[in-house]
């Protein structure tokens, strides 16, 4: 996909803006072979999810916050391109959703099956009111590792108010998380998720820097 200049860019584009992918990709897997090379720690977990939508027919996808730093597949891992790029190649539907109108209209710009949405999420999810099978949590961005609760609370709160739209099979995965060395306790984004996912017994997809699990119904 072509990248154009935006007036949306991240702090640090003055000083190097990511490249985009080059050359023209006729399949999914020749895309897939450019993009895996440059998602660095999400890699593993990308794998995964993709598998996991091969086995679906037509789904719907939804992720709460969307992309925003072009091209920055190492860093943020570009979920949204990514998923908008799958369905080049394979019939599903993807609602990305974020409170920053300028992240929302850059998206819109850059993706090309992505229904956009400017909303908070908690607000979206809520009014939500087709079955979801993949929904992708990355709305609320960590500053202080040492101190995830305003983030991870954020990301229950989604998973509370789309319990509704889960029906069994459905993946639920959570970004930006670490696991402690020793204690292998996470800590980020999907925290407070992982914890109510092991009193409810349901065993993780992922357990890395993006955490999953799937839906028992």
């Amino acid at each position: 996909m072509a990248t154009k200049l935006r007036k949306f860019q991240p702090e640090y584009s003055a000083l190097y803006i990511p490249p985009p992918l080059e050359g023209y990709f006729p399949t999914w897997d020749a895309y897939w072979q450019a993009a895996e090379k440059r998602l660095a720690k999400r890699k593993d977990g990308f794998i995964k999810i993709f598998e996991y939508l091969f086995n679906l027919k037509d789904p719907t996808i939804v992720e709460t916050g969307t992309y925003r730093e072009a091209n920055n597949y190492e860093g943020d891992g570009c979920s949204t391109l990514l998923f908008d790029n799958w369905l080049n190649y394979n019939e599903g539907t993807l609602y990305s959703v974020d409170l920053n109108k300028e992240a929302c209209d850059f998206a819109d710009s850059e993706t090309t099956h992505a229904y956009v949405c400017n909303s908070d999420s908690v607000d979206f999810l809520s009014t939500f009111s087709q079955p979801i099978d993949l929904l992708y949590l990355d709305s609320y961005n960590i500053t202080d590792w040492n101190n995830d609760w305003a983030a991870a609370s954020h990301h229950l709160k989604e998973l509370f108010v789309a319990r509704p739209l889960l029906k069994e099979g459905s993946l639920i995965v959570v970004d930006d998380n670490l696991i402690h060395p020793v204690s292998r306790m996470p800590k980020g984004k999907g925290r407070l998720v992982s914890e109510v996912m092991e009193a409810l017994n349901i065993e993780p997809y992922i357990n890395d820097y993006q955490m999953a699990w799937i839906w028992p119904g």
